[in-house]
């Protein structure tokens, strides 16, 4: 009877410790994450920003219904991270997986463009059936993300040739929750900080600038502006671009950009030191390549920076459509690789292009870095060439020819060129020393000789923030930044510049979250043709075999128990 109690007074405890447990852990908010790579812990600047959430986030998930495995665990993915971030957004997030293959064929086909119309990338795979035929399918592993009005697309999944497609797939997944923070952090800022694009020097205009503009207008509040020589024209400005100047900047200007360096802002140089007018190769079989006169040299180098008058000719590169026919046939265009136009890659070991796809280039040249090892200005590469690269001097000549000459390696003989780069410290003034008494149209100002911590890109191509132009009889169309439409396919040149811009103009933060790296654990493909019959037997026969041997040990060990048990009763009685 006692032996009865004692029984019944631990199970009521036990019950009273699971009870009291469960109701200190309700009150109690934490998590763990018992990953080696941590793949399912939140970054503090996402929980901050989904926490900090006064309206409706609403996130429409294009990936439902019938797709791949790896897109179905990708989809879990993105599943899994909209529901951690829910724990920290309560209900100021909700989220909707939709598919887009739903309905009838015309449904289908007008819900796909408006889709693509709206930024969204589809990718093509390839389906087979059980007759040995195969069909193509658009699938959309993308989503739409609304607050207050605004939306924004935003596509996970970006296929890098250079890429296996399991490091493609990885890749998507590292940046999942980047690209659902960013977007939710800056359609939610109450703040827009100023961009300024710079003009009067024959630079890109609005529609060769259109695609980016759309892109930054949803964060920031962009202006067009001509210096005129007055400084601090800029001064309400975070960040500046110069966009391909063609014409050279008067000395008066010069200064006003200087001066806003000095006193704490913040320029993106994209500048071609050639002059190369590819549409003369359209209408003849050669142009020229000359130096461009933009006057900026002496700035740049005073900063820190070098572009040299030279063409780069890489083996990785885009390709255009060349006209094979003979003269006097019918034009017959074919896509031809075009060194010209190389394809660049980004530093992975970088924030800023860590996880950017290529980024396509024309006519780039090569970028030094120069001053002293000790100067107070840190100098990363962010865009590089390959390993197979041959630079050409200029002035010089090119023709569509060259297509036809043979590729060695005794003259494509460089390599891991920079073209792109970003600086940041102090600088010092291209004006430091200099008579002052004649600029700012002859008006008083404060000269500041060394400029506070500040930061600075600069690239050798101005073609990398330019997009495309179709001009048709009654209207022009704006193609997307980074679109080859000879390849037809997107390149990472608006990923790229976008985070640029984020990190000149402070938000920084968000490009953190790109740190956190996912591992990749491949398996072994030629172990396992080499060893196939054995993994099979291996993976068919020891499970059941494990089985047996736990069920005969847990028999065996049963009996002894009642065996033992029916001993002591009768030593009992």
């Amino acid at each position: 009877m006692r032996l009865q109690q004692k029984n019944i007074m631990q199970t009521l405890l036990i019950i009273v410790a699971v009870l009291l447990t469960g109701i200190i852990l309700s009150s109690v908010f934490f998590r763990i994450d018992l990953t080696s790579d941590k793949r399912y812990t939140i970054n503090d600047v996402s929980k901050k920003t989904i926490q900090q959430l006064d309206d409706i986030v609403y996130v429409r998930v294009y990936m439902d219904g019938e797709m791949p495995v790896e897109f179905k665990k990708l989809r879990q993915s993105i599943k899994e991270t909209l529901d951690e971030l829910r724990i920290y957004g309560h209900q100021n997030l909700q989220y909707d997986f939709i598919n887009p293959a739903s309905g009838n064929e015309s449904e289908r086909e007008a819900f796909f463009t408006e889709l693509i119309s709206k930024g969204i990338e589809p990718f093509t795979i390839q389906i087979n059936d059980d007759e040995g035929g195969a069909t193509q399918r658009n699938i959309f592993p993308a989503a739409i993300i609304t607050y207050r009005g605004k939306e924004k697309s935003i596509n996970f999944f970006k296929y890098n040739d250079r890429l296996l497609p399991e490091e493609n797939i990885n890749l998507a997944y590292q940046n999942i929750e980047f690209e659902l923070i960013s977007t939710i952090k800056l359609l939610s800022r109450k703040d827009f900080p100023n961009i300024a694009f710079i003009e009067g020097h024959g630079e890109l205009d609005a529609y060769e600038t259109r695609d980016l503009e759309k892109e930054l207008s949803q964060f920031y509040n962009i202006g067009r502006i001509m210096l005129d020589g007055r400084v601090g024209i800029l001064d309400e400005y975070k960040t500046a671009i110069v966009a391909k100047p063609q014409k050279a900047w008067s000395e008066d200007d010069k200064l006003v950009i200087d001066q806003y360096i000095m006193n704490g802002g913040n320029v993106a140089w994209f500048i071609d030191e050639v002059n190369v007018h590819e549409d003369s190769l359209a209408n003849g079989d050669f142009t020229y390549a000359v130096p461009n006169m933009h006057n900026l040299d002496d700035l740049l180098f005073r900063y820190g920076a070098r572009i040299n008058a030279d063409l780069i000719q890489d083996l990785q590169c885009a390709y255009i459509p060349v006209n094979i026919a003979t003269v006097g046939s019918q034009p017959n265009f074919q896509p031809e690789q075009w060194l010209y136009h190389p394809l660049l890659f980004p530093n992975y070991n970088n924030i800023i292009t860590k996880g950017t796809n290529l980024v396509k280039s024309q006519y780039a040249g090569t970028l030094d870095f120069v001053g002293s090892s000790k100067s107070n200005v840190r100098k990363t590469p962010l865009l590089q060439t390959s390993d197979k690269v041959k630079i050409t001097k200029t002035p010089a000549i090119i023709s569509l020819s060259q297509i036809n000459d043979k590729i060695t390696d005794i003259y494509f003989n460089q390599s891991f060129k920079t073209v792109a780069a970003v600086f940041e410290g102090n600088f010092e003034s291209g004006f430091k020393n200099r008579i002052l008494s004649k600029y700012n149209n002859g008006n008083p100002f404060d000269f500041t000789a060394e400029s506070k911590h500040v930061k600075m890109f600069i690239a050798s191509d101005g073609d990398i923030i330019r997009n495309d132009i179709v001009r048709r009889a009654n209207r022009i169309e704006i193609l997307p930044l980074g679109y080859d439409r000879y390849m037809k396919r997107t390149f990472g040149n608006k990923d790229f510049v976008r985070n640029i811009i984020l990190y000149l103009t402070g938000d920084s933060e968000l490009l953190e979250i790109r740190s956190h790296d996912i591992s990749l654990r491949l398996l072994d493909k030629e172990m396992l043709v080499l060893n196939r019959n054995r993994i099979i037997l291996i993976n068919t026969l020891i499970p059941p075999l494990i089985i047996i041997i736990f069920g005969i040990i847990f028999t065996a060990v049963r009996k002894r128990i009642n065996a033992q048990k029916k001993l002591n009763n009768k030593r009992i009685l």
